[in-house]
């Protein structure tokens, strides 16, 4: 290790005043990890050299650079470019889109965040406390509020995108300090050096507790209403726009004796009586209750005669026809 090098002048300054890596982590709010890469010649952001410089009271730039470079930058003289009106109004443009970014970002409820790969040091967007519901300055903060069995998982999706320098998406619970569970969508990617190594991984993450919520009750729903499907005493089916069986239930199959998979390359025209009409018949009436007593052709005995209920089932975003409910009940 060169005598004229931050990582050098680091390690003296630390020894000299009796300084721990743990103690000058703790002071800076950064992991012991990062402090330890900085007297390995490891990457310092300016933020953290000004404090650091600060604690150790010297310098930020004889710190940073040594000795030669704070000489030249004391005997030189500083320059500033005149604000002219085109930077005035640039520099208003900019301020206002970063304002709207802001609040944009704010309302989505959407974190943005980067984690620096050589030091080990996390900067996150102002609104990740009402996000997280932490506040998160460091590492440990965000993996200790990760449920504890979860966190080898997470860990290796955020490895393999930094080994392959690939982007990864993934969800993941956190607990708030009031016991809630909040589920986050994270999306990120590493940013790699002219060799392909990665330096740094930048990303989003949005809190998704209502969407995942919204999934659960649908899931939840379409169990009960599986559950009434299969259990009903009326013979049931679901059959698309073209008049094909898509589904029935085990009632169907006792009335008719046509197994679910007898019925796969079947259409209602093969099994209940003018079957072709009354596909038209029942795409003509979308908002009704179709009715009509039909035959219906049995596998294995005679035809019966059968009450026929029909309604189309209508897509909820585009109100068009999806598919078709059908009841069948013995007259």
């Amino acid at each position: 290790m060169s005598e004229d090098s931050f990582a050098f002048r680091l390690k003296e300054l630390l020894e000299h005043k009796k300084l721990t890596l743990q103690a000058v982590a703790v002071t800076l709010g950064v992991s012991r990890t990062a402090v330890h890469k900085w007297t390995r010649g490891g990457e310092i952001d300016y933020d953290n050299l000004r404090k650091l410089s600060a604690l150790l009271d010297v310098n930020w730039i004889w710190l940073r650079y040594g000795e030669q470079a704070q000489q030249d930058a004391q005997n030189s003289t500083p320059q500033s470019l005149p604000m002219t009106d085109l930077r005035r109004k640039h520099t208003a443009q900019i301020m206002e889109s970063e304002a709207r970014m802001k609040l944009a970002q704010e309302n989505a409820r959407i974190v943005t965040w980067e984690w620096n790969l050589l030091t080990d040091e996390v900067t996150y967007s102002s609104n990740v406390e009402k996000v997280y519901g932490w506040p998160v300055k460091r590492n440990e903060d965000f993996w200790s509020h990760i449920p504890r069995d979860e966190v080898p998982a997470l860990q290796e999706v955020f490895n393999r995108s930094i080994s392959s320098g690939q982007p990864c998406d993934t969800d993941f619970r956190m607990s708030t300090p009031e016991g809630e569970v909040r589920w986050i969508s994270s999306r990120a990617t590493p940013l790699l050096d002219d060799a392909g190594r990665a330096l740094k991984m930048i990303g989003i993450s949005m809190d998704t507790t209502a969407r995942k919520a919204a999934e659960e009750a649908m899931r939840k729903s379409e169990e009960r209403l599986r559950t009434i499907f299969e259990l009903a005493n009326d013979a049931m089916a679901f059959v698309d726009l073209k008049g094909y069986w898509l589904t029935v239930n085990q009632a169907f199959t006792r009335l008719s004796g046509y197994e679910p998979d007898d019925l796969a390359a079947l259409s209602m025209a093969t099994l209940l009586q003018s079957g072709a009409t009354l596909l038209d018949s029942i795409l003509a009436t979308p908002l009704e209750v179709y009715q009509q007593v039909v035959e219906l052709r049995h596998k294995t005995a005679s035809p019966i005669q059968v009450r026929l209920k029909a309604r189309l089932h209508l897509d909820l975003h585009t109100g068009k026809p999806e598919q078709i409910v059908l009841i069948l009940t013995g007259v």
